[in-house]
Order: C-alpha cells, then sequence, then structure tokens
C-alpha cells in the first residue's frame, strides 16, 4: 500500500532539513575548530561546544543521507518536483540550523539574527614602535580622549580616536619614573621620579590634556613610600613618615597623619571622599607578633574616620583594591597566615574574606603597588571580579565574581582561554581580552546578570604582549603593552 502523497512529501521533506542541518554544522564547525583552534583540540582544551556541534554534524550526515535516499524511494516524485520538496527543505532547515549552532556555542547574544554571529572587532590603530625598546612600561592612564602609556623614562600620550601622539613628557636626567597613582583624577596623573639606586624623591603632577607638568616637590627622607594615589582634587603620598595630602593643583599641602613609630604604610588608595592606607606596625620585641591596621581618612582634611586591626601576625605586602566599598588584598609571609582579599563595611568591620588560593582555582591578581603582571580585582556593586586560574592550568581562562558581602562565589564563567588582561568599563561591567593563536576575543562579563558573557572576536591574533593592561576607552578598548618585543606600545580595539 502506498503512503499518501501528502506524506511523501512530508518525509522527503524533514529528510532534506537534516540534511541542511548536517551541511551547516559541517560548515561551521570545521570552520571554527580552524579558526579557534589551529584544527585541532581535544577534552577541556576545546572550545565551548564545538565536539558537540562535530558529533551532531556526522549524526545529520548518516541520518539525513539515509532518511532522504529511503524517503525518496518510497515516494516515486517526479524529478521536477522531488527537486523542488528538496530545495524547500534546505532553505526551510538554514535558519534553524544556524540559530541551534549559535546556542550550542554559547553565542546567543542579543542578536537580531543569527547570521550576524558574534560581534567582529578591528584594530582601529597602532602605535609606532617606541625607542629604546629595553625600556620597562609601567601602567596606562585613560582621561577623556585620551590613553597615556608611563614608562619608566616618561610618559607618552594618544589619542583615542586614531592614536596620534599628542605629547611626552621625558623624565628627568638621571632619573625614571618609580612610581604612579592607579589612576588619573580631574585630567592630572600624579608620578614620582628617583635616580638609580637612590629614593624615589621626586613627586610631580601631570594636566594629561597636554603633558605640562603642574607641580613638582622634592621629598626629604626616603622619599615616596608605598603608593601615591589621587582622590579628587587631592594628591595622596606616603613620605618622610607621614601620609600626607596636598592639592592635586598645586602641590601646597593639606595635611599630615604621622605614621607611628615601627610601622610603615603598605599601600594606599583614594577617593574624592575617602582616604585608605594599610599600616603595618613590627613587634616591640624581636620574638613578638607583627600587627596591622586599616585606616580611614577623610580625603580633604586628613581626619580619621575610623580605623580597623587586620588579623595579621607577620610582615607581608597589601594593596588596596576599592575604596568604597573599603576592599584590600593582603598576603602574610607566613604561609597559613592571611593571604585573602578582605572586605569591610562603611565603619569599618570586617564583612568577607576570599582566599587568593583555594581548591576551586587561584585568583590571578595584583598583590602590592610594584606588582604590574595581573590588572584587578575589579568590584562593581557588591561583587569582586576576578580572573581565575584552575587547578592544574598555568594561565588564568576563567572570570568569576565574589560576594564582598559573605565572600561567596557567585558565578564563574566558562573557559574562554588565556586571559591577557582585564578592564573595568563604565557601566560596571568587566571586559576581559584572551590571547593566543590564532584569534583573541573580548569577552564582557556583566556581574549584575550572574557573569552573563558577551563576546567579540577580532577574527586573528592581537599583538598583546606577555604583560599587558587593558583600559576601557569610548566606542571600544586600547591595550597597553608594558613589554614590546615586536608588539606595538599601544593599540585600539573597537
Amino acid at each position: 500500500m502506498r503512503i499518501r502523497p501528502a506524506v511523501e512529501v512530508t518525509a522527503v521533506l524533514l529528510s532534506s532539513l537534516v540534511v541542511c542541518w548536517a551541511v551547516v554544522f559541517h560548515v561551521l564547525g570545521w570552520t571554527a575548530l580552524y579558526r579557534e583552534s589551529g584544527g585541532a583540540c581535544g577534552g577541556s582544551d576545546c572550545p565551548q561546544g564545538l565536539p558537540t556541534v562535530l558529533l551532531l554534524a556526522f549524526a545529520f550526515s548518516f541520518a539525513g543521507t539515509l532518511a532522504l535516499s529511503k524517503a525518496l524511494a518510497v515516494a516515486g516524485l517526479r524529478r521536477g518536483i522531488a527537486v523542488a520538496v528538496v530545495v524547500g527543505g534546505v532553505l526551510a532547515g538554514l535558519l534553524p540550523g544556524l540559530y541551534g549552532y549559535q546556542w550550542i556555542r554559547g553565542e546567543q547574544v542579543r542578536i537580531a539574527s543569527p547570521l550576524k554571529g558574534p560581534k567582529r572587532l578591528g584594530i582601529a590603530w597602532r602605535a609606532p614602535q617606541d625607542r629604546p625598546a629595553t625600556v620597562k612600561g609601567l601602567r596606562g592612564w585613560s582621561t577623556g580622549d585620551t590613553v597615556v602609556r608611563v614608562r619608566t623614562d616618561g610618559l607618552s600620550a594618544y589619542a583615542v580616536k586614531d592614536g596620534a601622539e599628542r605629547w611626552t613628557v621625558t623624565a628627568p636626567v638621571r632619573a625614571s619614573v618609580c612610581a604612579q597613582s592607579a589612576h588619573p583624577a580631574k585630567g592630572v596623573g600624579l608620578v614620582a621620579y628617583g635616580r638609580h639606586n637612590k629614593p624615589c624623591t621626586t613627586l610631580a603632577a601631570v594636566r594629561l590634556a597636554d603633558g605640562a607638568t603642574l607641580w613638582k616637590r622634592t621629598l626629604k627622607g626616603e622619599g615616596i613610600g608605598k603608593g601615591i594615589a589621587l582622590g579628587g582634587g587631592t594628591a595622596v603620598s606616603v613620605e618622610d613618615g607621614a601620609v600626607r595630602g596636598r592639592s592635586a593643583g598645586t602641590g601646597a599641602e593639606q595635611w599630615k597623619r604621622p605614621v607611628a613609630e615601627r610601622c610603615r604604610v603598605l599601600s594606599v588608595g583614594a577617593s574624592p571622599a575617602r582616604t585608605l592606607a594599610v599600616e603595618e606596625c613590627a613587634a616591640a620585641k624581636t620574638d613578638g607578633l607583627v600587627t596591622a591596621r586599616l585606616l580611614a581618612l577623610d580625603t580633604r582634611t586628613g581626619e580619621e574616620q575610623w580605623v580597623t586591626k587586620l588579623p595579621v601576625e607577620s610582615a607581608g605586602t597589601a594593596h588596596v583594591y576599592s575604596v568604597a566599598p573599603a576592599v584590600i588584598g593582603y598576603q602574610e609571609t607566613d604561609e597559613r597566615g592571611v593571604r585573602a582579599v578582605l572586605a569591610f563595611d562603611e565603619r569599618g568591620q570586617s564583612r568577607a574574606a576570599v582566599p587568593l588560593s583555594g581548591r576551586s582555582g587561584d585568583l590571578d591578581i595584583r598583590l602590592s603597588p610594584e606588582d604590574l603582571k595581573a590588572e584587578g580585582p575589579f568590584v562593581s556593586g557588591d561583587t569582586l571580579v576576578a580572573a581565575v586560574q584552575k587547578p592544574g592550568d598555568i594561565v588564568p581562562q576563567y572570570v568569576a565574581g565574589f560576594s564582598v558581602r559573605d565572600g561567596r562565589e557567585l558565578w564563574r564563567t566558562k573557559k574562554l582561554g588565556h586571559i591577557g588582561a582585564l578592564a573595568l568599563r563604565g557601566d560596571g561591567r568587566v571586559a576581559a581580552v584572551t590571547v593566543g593563536w590564532p584569534r583573541s576575543d573580548v569577552h564582557v562579563v556583566d556581574p549584575g546578570a550572574k557573569g552573563a558573557v558577551s563576546k567579540a572576536t577580532l577574527g586573528k591574533e592581537a599583538p598583546v604582549s606577555i604583560d599587558a593592561e587593558m583600559l576601557a576607552v569610548r566606542d571600544g578598548y586600547v591595550v597597553v603593552n608594558r613589554y614590546t618585543d615586536g608588539e606595538p606600545p599601544a593599540f585600539s580595539l573597537r
């Protein structure tokens, strides 16, 4: 008994649709394998969803071909009708196949059409190679339509739009940049200079619009200590046994907070309203315990807001990650001591501790003002966002969010690839650039949406050096390379 004509046509149509899916998954899957993994991958090293795509491609090929040949044989349609039905099935399967591929690959990024795929980025400009190439780069700044690259021999500013060099500031003769503020404020950056094997004794403020040095101060004693910071119109520095606040515009001293005897400041951070200083004090006795505390001062007046004793018993390093909320990192020399990111409430009471290293991985974060190898962590709302290196990995490949209220891990992205740098965006999201052959991607992580990720791909490998910093700017990002072995000192992604 012959199958009814409508059922015959439906069988051919559905079989053709499966064949279409096989073609779509083969084309997109093998192209992605070559583009993202150089033509081969294995296990957890494979890009997200790609093994599933390729397995389904073979399954669809086998099932679709077998079903189509059987359906055509049973249906006995005339050639013209059979071709029309097959073509119709292929066309009908195209969009569902593309949607299915994107869903498996995790590329459902609120796009208007699946044909667009992930957003594409391009290299808008590259700064020309600078000399001497052996000079070490420090950190970068972003302000308005200008980015600044700080090196030990001075500062260079580039236009965000086209990379044109706007100005340069050369360090004094026989002096190098030995400290800088983590961020500019009100269009001003703070730097310090020192001679070879001599204290860091010259403090200066630079106007980033034109590179003009607003003021310089020659410091007494041992010069700059651990870090300098800008909080609104106040420049904060650790110097000559005290924490001092100066006018960022004129350099005039506004206040002075002496550091107690046998104590030193490990790190400072500032906002327009508050300055945080991590203070460590040596024991009075040779066999005594080291103590440490976190001080909160009014940035404008230097008046003490609160003081909190830290659970520390040995010397260590510290870094201020956020002033409001108060979040610091502390790493004792005692391997069983405090090695964590610590968060505090508005009154200085301890809220949370996130271990630097645990069973689920290691935080890849800056551990002191001198540490230039890692970026972050960043605080977005009540979430601490950091790159994470999973046990067994040699590079960070994940981004995770932790609550600054109780220290819990709130979310973690899937494997993104080798994370070369992080950047905190103005909208509170965090961007991560992945590096390595054959391409680089920028993953934008939304802490407010449980770590939801949207991806933009460059389509080729970006010239990111082994030690780089990414700055979020208008309409994109600027990557500042600290070491340049053939890479440009800075380049733009947008």
